[in-house]
């Protein structure tokens, strides 16, 4: 994302705020002297350098390490020099994550507000960056990271479906039955995240790959409005992400756990 969100939604809204307080020259110098601490950060001319290095999903072998970074922004969080920047920079690095999480929730439980569900992933996402679980870590930050946050949201968008529900509950008895369609559907989005996750971090899906399926099958994005956004076809839209799911479907046969079903939400 960053500079390119395609949607207005609460999290695009925060990214663009905290992209244009970034590229003030006041917060430049504020960023440069925030880095001075750390040999790893120092390596950065801006700060959107780093956050790009860390959104580089498709070339791990770069040095300084995603992990190396994280740790340093993460280390110093007690200090009070750089922490309102230490924080600004740390949302902009999770915000595809948030983003992503966001989606695949409200495309679970259509009836919560989206509004709701990204507040409630942020403040899950800020506190377990201060959590001593994940400063313990040294290695796999940004996937303990996405794991955490979603999670939080499912367990927290089920609660949440469940007393809606609930308070809609009538005589007929269906409101039980939409309960456990959700729960199913939860379920699987479940799998398939992991099976995505799995991908990307093996290089198998990249981070653009995976936004680009994300917008057309679950949020239900079309492919004119997608080719509109990026500047293709319609029909270079379509075939490409029919290229993607069809190389994921060889992964999952392959794969020795045997979870093809994690690709169920992904029916051609």
């Amino acid at each position: 994302m960053m500079t390119a969100s395609l949607c207005d939604c609460l999290i695009c809204r925060l990214e663009s705020r905290l992209v244009e307080e970034l590229s003030d020259d006041r917060r430049k110098d504020e960023f440069l002297q925030f880095a001075v601490s750390s040999s790893t950060l120092s390596s950065f001319p801006t700060a959107f350098e780093l956050i790009r290095r860390l959104h580089d999903y498709e070339n791990p072998r770069q040095a300084p390490s995603s992990d190396q970074v994280l740790l340093d922004l993460l280390r110093s969080d007690s200090e009070t020099l750089g922490r309102p920047i230490r924080q600004q920079l740390l949302l902009l690095v999770f915000i595809p994550t948030v983003h992503r999480t966001a989606s695949q929730i409200f495309a679970a439980f259509p009836l919560l507000s989206r509004d709701d569900i990204a507040q409630h992933i942020f403040a899950t996402l800020l506190e377990f960056l201060h959590s001593e679980d994940l400063l313990s870590r040294r290695s796999h930050l940004a996937f303990t990271v996405a794991r955490k946050i979603r999670r939080s949201a499912f367990r927290w968008a089920i609660r949440e479906s469940h007393r809606s529900l609930s308070d809609e509950m009538d005589l007929t008895g269906t409101a039980p039955l939409r309960m456990e369609v959700s729960e199913e559907f939860s379920h699987s989005h479940g799998l398939l995240a992991q099976f995505l996750d799995k991908c990307q971090q093996q290089g198998q899906l990249s981070a653009e790959e995976r936004e680009l399926l994300t917008h057309f099958k679950l949020e239900g994005i079309s492919g004119e409005e997608l080719a509109r956004r990026n500047g293709h076809s319609a029909v270079a839209i379509r075939h490409r992400i029919h290229r993607v799911i069809a190389r994921l479907r060889r992964v999952a046969r392959r794969s020795p756990d045997g979870k093809a079903e994690q690709l169920s939400l992904f029916h051609s």
